[in-house]
């Protein structure tokens, strides 16, 4: 049997890209599997936050799941991070001020456009513990740093984006023995130029990315614009106090979806709102996605992820996303491999 390379489903809630710019990559044998990308949850930053938060039901509904000492702990280190923020963060699209009404009390968070020169860093760290059978337990771990810069806006939108990936490792471990990839985008920088719509993407010497990279970097590329679709909704849940996001507002958190996995159940809400001394402000955000992608034409890979994100305010953008659930590993055709194991996706924003 020969061994492949799997990509287990990616998240960038926004990684999902939610989960992007999540980039997750693997080691993983299989017989007859190719390369299954991870999808994107994005959004610009570092990440380092604990606390599973809801359960995607049938149809795409979340059922509470954390312990209650879980999620005080999460409210709690909302409130933290709001007086730790940094000064030079991502932002998003501009939306209306909130008007009036009790939400206005806590205020509604404040969106600017995008702007040459902005910069952030994104830390993605993904985990996997697979069994596909007796004596076949594997763990799967991902480290990605990914560093975007604005190099030119107008009218708030970004016309050209750099992306550069400084560390992007993956290690399996079997039987005791562990291996480690350096990961395709792995100490590279990428020049993303938009136009009608569109992304071209060039590699720091002027050239065309290989299938491999683009298939990550056009995920990352769409990140920032996604994010801003999603913070221009949260900006009106918060004027509110409370209330779930649309179908498109969730999807954005996640980054979006690709040709390789989709996002088949979502939905994410507000959950509280902090304020800070300093005047700052934190949203906590309850997150459920279910995520299908396949490798090759032999198997499906599902993972079911439900966890937290806190963004913060002044101006609006991502701080952290942590999401835990199943993986299921399925074949396509009777007498395929079969595997279900745990995941955990953490990303941080700075």
């Amino acid at each position: 049997m020969a061994a492949a390379v799997l990509r287990p489903v990616a998240v960038r809630p926004t990684t999902i890209s939610l989960l992007s710019g999540v980039a997750l990559s693997a080691t993983l044998a299989l017989p007859g599997c190719g390369r299954l990308r991870a999808s994107s949850i994005p959004l610009g930053g570092k990440h380092e936050e604990e606390a599973p938060a809801a359960k995607v039901a049938a149809g795409g509904s979340v059922a509470p799941a954390a312990p209650r000492a879980d999620e005080e702990s999460a409210a709690e280190q909302a409130e933290e991070v709001v007086v730790q923020a940094p000064a030079s963060v991502p932002s998003a699209a501009p939306s209306e001020p909130a008007k009036g009404g009790q939400g206005a009390a806590t205020g509604a968070f404040t969106l600017r456009p995008y702007a040459s020169g902005q910069m952030w860093t994104r830390v993605l760290d993904a985990e996997f513990d697979i069994k596909l059978g007796p004596g076949m337990d594997r763990r799967l771990t991902n480290h990605q740093e990914a560093r975007f810069e604005v190099l030119a806006a107008s009218a708030g939108n970004i016309d050209k984006l750099a992306i550069e990936y400084p560390v992007d490792v993956s290690k399996m471990t079997m039987m005791g023995r562990e291996t480690e990839e350096q990961d395709d985008l792995a100490g590279k920088r990428f020049v993303v130029t938009f136009a009608h719509g569109k992304a071209e993407i060039k590699n720091a010497r002027g050239g065309t990315p290989s299938k491999k990279e683009l298939d990550n970097l056009n995920d990352d590329a769409r990140e920032p614009q996604a994010m801003a679709s999603a913070l221009k909704e949260l900006a009106s849940l918060t004027a509110k106090g409370k209330g779930d996001f649309s179908l498109a507002g969730v999807v954005a958190l996640a980054g979006g979806e690709d040709d390789d996995t989709k996002i088949t159940a979502a939905k994410a809400s507000l959950r509280q709102l902090a304020s800070a001394p300093s005047g700052g402000k934190s949203a906590l955000l309850d997150v459920a996605y279910t995520l299908t992608g396949s490798a090759d034409d032999d198997i499906i890979i599902e993972m079911q992820l439900t966890g937290t994100m806190v963004v913060l305010d002044a101006p609006a953008r991502y701080q952290s996303i942590t999401m835990y659930g199943p993986v299921q590993i399925r074949p396509k055709q009777p007498g395929g491999m079969e595997g279900r194991g745990t995941s955990k996706v953490t990303l941080t924003y700075k």
